[in-house]
C-alpha cells in the first residue's frame, strides 16, 4: 500500500515535470518580445506567431482525435509519440535561434520563424494530447499536476527571459535571447529524462495495459454527447485569454514609468511576467474548488469576456482612467489568475461526469478544446491587431 502511494506520488511529480518541459518550447516563442521586434521592426510578429501556432495545433489535434476514434493507439505508440515530440522540440530550439545568423532578409527570417512555429505546434499538440490521454489512465490528480506544470513553465520561462535580459546590456538583445533559447533547449531535454523515468515505473506499466474494449466511433460520439457543453466552456475560457495574450498585452505602453518606455523593452516583459505569475498561482489554487462543480462552471467563464474590451482599451490608451501602469498590471494579473484557475478547473471537473473507461477520450477532447479556444482567440486577436492597428 505504501509502495503504491509512493509510486503514485512520484508519477504525479513526473507528470508535473513533463507539463513544465513540453510547453517550454511555446513559452520560448512567446517570451522574447524584444527579439522579435528587433528582427521584425515593421510589425508585431507575436500575432502571426500565435496564429500559426494555434492553427497547426488544432489541425494536429483533430487528426489525433479522429485517429483515436478509429484506431486506439497501443502503449508503445503513445510512448513513441512523446519521445519523438520532445526530440523535435529540442532540435528546433537549437535551429531557430541559429537561423538568424544565416538568414539575412526579413522575409527569409519570418518564413523560418513561422515554419518552425508550425512544426513546434505539431510536436507540442502530439505530446499534449498523448500526455492527457496517458494521465487519464492514472489515479485522479495526474491531470492537475500536468496543468500545474504548465503554469509553472510559463512563469519560469518569463523569469528566465528576465534573467537573461538582466545579465546582458540593453543593446545586447541577440546575446540575451540566444542564452534564453539555450536554457529552453536544456529544459526540453529534461522532459525526455522525466518521461523515461515515468515510463519505467511499475504503476505506468499497469496503467498502459492495452484495453480489451478498444475505442470505437460510437464511444467517442457517446462521450462527446455528455461533455460537449463543458468542453465548450474550456474552449471559451482559452479563447478569451488568447484574444488579448500575448499580442494585445505586449502592445500596452508604459504611461507612468519613463524608463520602462525606453527601447530596452522591459515593460512588455514586466507585463508577461505578471501574467505568468498570476496564471501559475491560479493553477495552484485549483485544489481549493470552493464548491464549484461542472454545473456552475459557466458562471466563472462568461464574466472573463469583460477583460477583452478593458485590455484593448488599455492598449489603445483611449480611456484616461486606464492609462496607468498599475491598472494595466492589475488587468493583466487578473487575466492570468482567472485563466489559471478557471481554465484548469474546467478541464478537471469534466472527468466528474464520465465513466472511467471514457476518461482517455475525454482527455484527448480536453486537449482539443483547449487548443480550439487558443486558435479562435488567436484568430480574433490577429483580426483585432489589423483592425485597430495595434
Amino acid at each position: 500500500m505504501l509502495d503504491d502511494l509512493a509510486s503514485t506520488r512520484e508519477a504525479f511529480l513526473l507528470f508535473g515535470v513533463l507539463g513544465f518541459t513540453y510547453l517550454f518550447a511555446l513559452d520560448a516563442l512567446l517570451q522574447p518580445v524584444d527579439y522579435w521586434r528587433l528582427l521584425f521592426p515593421a510589425f508585431n510578429a507575436e500575432f502571426e506567431i500565435s496564429w500559426v501556432y494555434n492553427c497547426a495545433t488544432v489541425t494536429t489535434l483533430v487528426a489525433l482525435v479522429v485517429r483515436a476514434a478509429t484506431n486506439s493507439a497501443a502503449p508503445i505508440a503513445l510512448a513513441r509519440r512523446i519521445v519523438v515530440g520532445f526530440c523535435v522540440l529540442f532540435l528546433l530550439l537549437v535551429a531557430l535561434p541559429a537561423s538568424a545568423f544565416v538568414l539575412s532578409t526579413t522575409t527569409a527570417r519570418l518564413a523560418m520563424v513561422l515554419t518552425s512555429t508550425a512544426v513546434i505546434a505539431v510536436a507540442i499538440a502530439t505530446i499534449d494530447s498523448t500526455m492527457f490521454a496517458l494521465a487519464s489512465r492514472f489515479p485522479v490528480g495526474a491531470v492537475e499536476y500536468i496543468q500545474l506544470g504548465i503554469g509553472c513553465s510559463l512563469l519560469v520561462s518569463a523569469l528566465y527571459r528576465v534573467a537573461s535580459k538582466a545579465l546582458f546590456a540593453s543593446d545586447h538583445v541577440v546575446e540575451a535571447t540566444m542564452a534564453y533559447f539555450g536554457v529552453a533547449a536544456c529544459t526540453v531535454a529534461l522532459g525526455l529524462v522525466a518521461f523515461d523515468r515515468l515510463h519505467r515505473l511499475p504503476l505506468t506499466q499497469r496503467c498502459l495495459q492495452p484495453s480489451h474494449n478498444p475505442t470505437t466511433p460510437h464511444d467517442v460520439a457517446a462521450t462527446w454527447g455528455k461533455i460537449w457543453f463543458h468542453e465548450a466552456m474550456v474552449a471559451l475560457c482559452n479563447a478569451t485569454t488568447y484574444v488579448v495574450y500575448p499580442g494585445v498585452v505586449t502592445s500596452i505602453r508604459s504611461h507612468t514609468a519613463p524608463a520602462a518606455r525606453a527601447t530596452s523593452g522591459w515593460w512588455p516583459l514586466v507585463l508577461m511576467t505578471s501574467y505568468a505569475g498570476a496564471d501559475a498561482l491560479g493553477r495552484f489554487c485549483v485544489r481549493w474548488r470552493l464548491g464549484w462543480t461542472h454545473r456552475h462552471l459557466w458562471i466563472l467563464v462568461f464574466p472573463r469576456l469583460l477583460l477583452i474590451p478593458l485590455l484593448v482599451a488599455a492598449a489603445r490608451a483611449t480611456t484616461p482612467w486606464l492609462a496607468h501602469n498599475s491598472i494595466a498590471l492589475a488587468l493583466v494579473a487578473l487575466l492570468g489568475l482567472s485563466n489559471g484557475y478557471v481554465g484548469t478547473l474546467a478541464i478537471v471537473v469534466v472527468n466528474d461526469i464520465v465513466e472511467p473507461h471514457e476518461q482517455t477520450i475525454t482527455g484527448m477532447c480536453a486537449s482539443l478544446s483547449v487548443n480550439v479556444g487558443l486558435f479562435v482567440g488567436a484568430t480574433l486577436g490577429l483580426a483585432l491587431a489589423h483592425l485597430l492597428d495595434l
